[in-house]
């Protein structure tokens, strides 16, 4: 006989009964399945080994080809070709019936061959260049560097109380989009928008008699959905200028290196897109519908105990404004002084005044020198002497050591090249003036306020926006291994030619395109997080395709950041989900990912349409998408 089963206690809590599995659950539970972002990029590492053993062995090749535009022989008025000063045909531009110039396939050199890792080479290369390919990434100085200022001054309290100013001086009319504009523009401090903002929100809303519910749905939507949005350059705008760079001279060797600002003005345009659609989705959607369905639970309005700015806070204010007026004044000066420091053109160089530049040469080893004709020889190994079996330098007749020559030669094989281009001087020190920029009102602030009362707190400072990008720097060294594994063995090329050969002879319209990019980023933020990495997958890809196309490689990354924004606020892979669930919580106890994610959705479905059909508008408008930041491209420059 059994006995009777204990009855339950008041506190305890029923069994939750077990629900079918919907999609969103069934999204979340691959997404969980998936490697880390670093072990992603192991993996992705092993697979280029292994496709360009098995392309070696099957001998794949792929011709390279460029776009050109049609060139046809200049006739008279006879049909007769005109001829130039030099006795030969006048070429012009083949126009289309629009009279638009009609562009044509060129076969460009030899076609090209995987080249294999698993050899003794290919594998010496791996090891001894592991180092090099990760601190050779042209995304990782300016990440660190732009760091240091913004980590000290979010550190020190300078953000959050910025942050806090603005929303408590907000009329009630127009909190909306204040918040959503705030949380669109927070990306510059890192992540603390997602930190701070959400609870000080809800409460600020309460405290305004509005629903709670609706102020965390709203800056969540500025943070997360309009990440790729805002006024300002961020670290991760380095980043992605970086990555850009790398991937367009997989095409194009020549292409000037991406900037910091390279979607500046469009970034700036669309902060202001993401606050109207965010204002119009909350307080004409989602808060009418919260007051129908989800009555407030909490009035605890605690959070503004700590929202109100105290008189050091306010004066650290004026203190950091203040400097940073003076730091912008200074770089100004230096920019529009004529013959100023950064006023005009100008080349990076080296402490030894010499141009970085790189010079493409061909290691020849041992004898074969004798082959490579003496005047492309640039230099030898050194001489050394000739030993015997009884390790013992040989002696000549004449008394002397024997001297032989081993080793190998380098010979040249192509034009050198400067890996710094030519440009507005105060282009090239953007990263250093957003370090600037921030550390100074940074420490202003930290000054007057209190929290900068030492050295240690100043290092401590500087620390908080390094270890703030260690998960960045972890994924960097091994994305470093997946990117050069992916040029050393020529499979970037070969792809990059192969699809955009085929983009070419689909004929598909650029704004189709563009949508279906957009597209498949949204698509890949269910599978693998992080914009960064995602961005390092897929623009050494997708960049040289759209290139053959005609399309810039900023156009390309302004297509990725919207489609890499949007579904941020409502795919499992958010680590910040479970921290916005936290304060929806608070507000609605029994809520959950599912809540949180239905909450969500009709801003990253309104941000999708609204945002992908401004980019076209912008496109059809042939805007610049920033500073020297073009929307086409055409081989041989932009």
């Amino acid at each position: 006989m059994t006995s009777p089963s204990p009855a339950p206690s008041p506190d305890s809590k029923p069994t939750p009964t077990p629900t079918r599995r919907g999609i969103l659950d069934r999204i979340e539970w691959l997404g969980n399945k998936l490697p880390e972002p670093a072990l992603i990029f192991v993996i992705l590492a092993f697979l280029v080994i292994v496709a360009a053993e098995v392309g070696t062995r099957v001998g794949w090749k792929v011709q390279p080809v460029q776009l050109r535009v049609a060139m046809v022989e200049k006739t008279d008025a006879d049909g007769k070709p005109v001829l130039g000063a030099d006795g030969k045909a006048v070429m012009v531009k083949k126009l289309d019936a629009d009279g638009k110039p009609t562009t044509e396939i060129v076969d460009v050199g030899s076609p090209l061959e995987p080249r294999s890792l698993l050899t003794d080479d290919g594998v010496y290369w791996m090891l001894s260049s592991m180092i090099r390919n990760f601190t050779s990434l042209p995304a990782l100085g300016l990440v660190f560097v732009g760091m240091l200022g913004i980590g000290l001054a979010e550190k020190l309290g300078l953000f959050a109380a910025f942050m806090r100013w603005l929303a408590m001086l907000t009329p009630k009319r127009v909190l909306t989009p204040v918040i959503v504009f705030i949380g669109a523009n927070s990306s510059v401090a890192s992540d603390a928008g997602y930190i701070i903002l959400p609870p000080l929100a809800a409460a600020l809303y309460l405290a305004m008699g509005r629903h709670p519910i609706a102020g965390l749905a709203a800056v969540f939507a500025g943070v997360a959905g309009g990440f790729g949005g805002g006024l300002f350059p961020t670290a991760a705008d380095g980043f992605l200028a970086g990555v850009a760079t790398q991937s367009a001279h997989i095409l194009d060797k020549t292409y000037p290196d991406v900037l910091v600002t390279h979607n500046l003005y469009f970034k700036a345009a669309s902060a202001v897109i993401v606050t109207l659609v965010g204002w119009i989705v909350t307080d004409y959607l989602i808060e009418p519908r919260l007051k129908r369905t989800s009555p407030i639970e909490s009035q605890d309005t605690s959070a503004l105990t700590t929202m109100a700015l105290t008189g050091k806070e306010k004066s650290g204010l004026v203190a950091a404004g203040v400097t940073l007026a003076a730091v912008l004044g200074v770089f100004a000066t230096l920019i529009l002084t004529p013959g100023g420091p950064l006023s005009g053109q100008g080349v990076p160089t080296l402490a030894t005044g010499q141009v970085p530049s790189t010079t493409p040469v061909k290691i020849v080893k041992g004898p074969e020198h004798n082959a490579v004709p003496a005047d492309q020889n640039l230099f030898r190994q050194a001489d050394v002497l000739k030993m015997g079996e009884d390790h013992k330098p040989v002696i000549g007749p004449d008394g002397k050591p024997v001297v032989e020559q081993v080793g190998y030669t380098v010979a040249a094989a192509g034009k050198s090249s400067m890996t710094e281009r030519p440009g507005d001087r105060w282009s090239q020190v953007i990263v250093p003036m957003i370090f600037f920029a921030f550390l100074l009102p940074g420490m202003a602030y930290g000054l007057v306020t209190g929290s900068l009362r030492s050295q240690k707190d100043f290092i401590e400072g500087i620390y908080h926006g390094i270890r703030s990008i260690v998960p960045v720097l972890t994924i960097a060294f091994f994305m470093g291994q997946f990117v050069a594994y992916f040029t050393y063995t020529g499979l970037d090329r070969m792809f990059a030619f192969a699809g955009g050969e085929l983009l070419l002879k689909a004929d598909v319209p650029v704004p189709v395109l563009l949508v279906l990019f957009v597209l498949l980023v949204v698509a890949g933020d269910f599978a693998l997080s992080g914009m960064l990495s995602k961005f390092a997958v897929m623009a050494p890809i997708f960049i040289p395709m759209f290139m053959f196309v005609g399309k810039s490689p900023e156009l390309t990354t302004a297509a990725y950041r919207i489609g890499d924004s949007v579904v941020n606020i409502i795919t499992p892979l958010n680590s910040y989900l479970l921290i916005i669930l936290v304060v929806l919580q608070k507000y609605k106890k029994d809520a959950g990912l599912g809540s949180l994610i239905s909450l969500m959705l009709p801003y990253s479905v309104a941000l999708w349409i609204v945002w992908t059909g401004f980019l076209l508008i912008w496109y059809f408008a042939g805007w610049p998408l920033g500073p020297d930041a073009p929307l086409s491209y055409t081989a041989g420059g932009s």
